[in-house]
């Protein structure tokens, strides 16, 4: 069968459907392609239309020129036979369905899809869907999503799952909301033909992946996927959201994309001892991936916690032990180099509160001082340094990061962005994560990620 790769890095593109009419899903696929720069061969294909966006409309698949590396068939559930049918016909190896109402509303959907799947695996052809919102490819200047994308900055992180939301909601979020990168999303529909196993063993190969988040509702080849997701997950870090956790849970997954769920028991168990990262939900699935891909994994479980603010200190000791972490006080060599910006009466421990310390020396001295002589302790694996965004802790935040990192390139570092003002707070947030410094809102959030990181670092 043939590789996945035509639905990322495609030559040419056929967009069967395509519309004129803005808001029509055959109108957004075309307008998105045209939007991320996609610099291949783009064929609408629409026997209404005699041009869409400026591009020459050719009324069948049998007008365009050659053979599409990938189709994407924008048209009503009816007409999908036909499609597969067309498509076989004119060789095409890579079709992407965006339709639903196939095993996603039960047995009546189910029979039509079994029908389609069979029609193109007789014909060679690898599928995508049906009832998939589509693929991004940063590095390949193309979006084929049937809502509207804005271009995205590139990036190791790599999502796939059998959700929507990745290539719509997901995607605009995380351009507009985080600063870390994208490099490929695939929304896998139904599954029908291509599944999470064959995309983490497409994404294992990809060099420019350096994590992998994968969204699943339930697995048909229970087996093949654990063998495959510990093999992944020997290369580079998955992180996996398994929903179906409750009785009602499974029932809606029943009625998205018509997939089992299976016991959350083995699910649990088989994510752990593959060596995989189980994550909760989205909001971790991404405060994981951006520590993953822009920090080294931590040498042990060992945490320098730096704060503002006495709460800071509070709630990372009461977080840290449950994300199997330890905050282990500071050699007697640091706790001298951390006074020499504290005063006298301020006990220098860790966590470390730095109030004190702003006030006497300034918050660059305060911040830099201790920060460094805590990620230098032998004992240290990782620092997390907690700021408020009011005008007494104002400084060079970049710099001070950059500093630690060249001070200590191989421990991580996390910055935590609590309270304070809301323009200040997104500005460094920008300027950090432009930097490749994860920001968190909370300690909790922050130590998280610092937790997975060490999961996978002691597999």
């Amino acid at each position: 069968m043939p590789g996945l790769d035509e639905f990322f890095h495609p030559a040419s593109v056929a967009v069967i459907g395509a519309s004129r009419t803005p808001g029509k899903a055959g109108n957004t696929v075309v307008s998105n392609m045209l939007e991320f720069g996609f610099e291949g061969r783009l064929y609408p294909v629409n026997p209404g239309a005699g041009e869409i966006l400026g591009l020459r409309c050719y009324r069948s698949l049998l007008e365009v020129p050659g053979t599409p590396d990938l189709v994407i068939g924008v048209l009503p559930r009816e007409k999908t036979r036909d499609l597969v049918a067309e498509c076989a016909r004119e060789g095409v190896r890579h079709l992407i369905i965006p339709t639903a109402g196939f095993s996603d509303v039960g047995e009546a959907g189910r029979g039509l899809e079994d029908e389609v799947v069979s029609l193109a695996r007789t014909a060679g052809i690898r599928l995508m869907g049906p009832n998939s919102i589509g693929t991004v490819c940063t590095s390949g200047n193309m979006a084929t999503s049937i809502v509207t994308l804005e271009r995205m900055r590139e990036g190791g992180i790599s999502l796939f799952g059998q959700t929507g939301m990745f290539s719509s909601g997901i995607a605009r979020w995380i351009d507009t909301s985080e600063h870390f990168g994208i490099s490929k999303i695939a929304c896998l529909g139904n599954k029908a033909d291509v599944d999470e196993n064959d995309l983490l063993e497409y994404l294992d190969a990809d060099v420019e992946t350096r994590v992998i988040g994968a969204y699943t509702e339930g697995v048909r080849h229970g087996a093949r996927f654990a063998r495959v997701l510990r093999d992944v997950a020997a290369h580079k870090p998955v992180l996996v959201l398994k929903s179906g956790r409750t009785e009602t849970g499974r029932r809606a997954i029943a009625s998205h994309t018509g997939a089992l769920s299976g016991s959350e028991g083995i699910y649990a168990g088989l994510i752990e001892q593959a060596g995989a990262i189980r994550v909760g939900d989205f909001e971790e699935m991404f405060d994981c991936a951006k520590a993953l891909q822009w920090q080294p994994l931590p040498g042990g479980n060992r945490v320098g916690v730096v704060s503002i603010t006495g709460v800071g200190c509070v709630l990372a000791a009461d977080s840290a032990g449950g994300f199997g972490l330890v905050l282990p006080p500071p050699a007697a060599g640091t706790v001298a180099r951390m006074r020499e910006s504290m005063p006298a009466w301020a006990p220098a421990a860790n966590p470390a509160d730095i109030w004190a310390a702003i006030e006497a020396f300034g918050p660059r001295s305060a911040y830099t001082t201790v920060s460094l002589a805590l990620l230098g302790d032998e004992g240290v694996d990782s620092l997390m340094v907690i700021f408020t965004l009011i005008p007494e802790s104002d400084l060079d935040v970049v710099g001070l990061f950059s500093r630690l990192k060249e001070d200590r390139p191989g421990k991580p570092l996390a910055a935590v962005l609590m309270a304070g003002d809301a323009g200040m707070c997104r500005e460094w947030k920008r300027s950090l994560e432009t930097s490749g410094f994860p920001t968190y809102p909370s300690p909790e959030r922050a130590l998280r990620a610092i937790g997975a990181m060490w999961r996978y670092a002691s597999r």
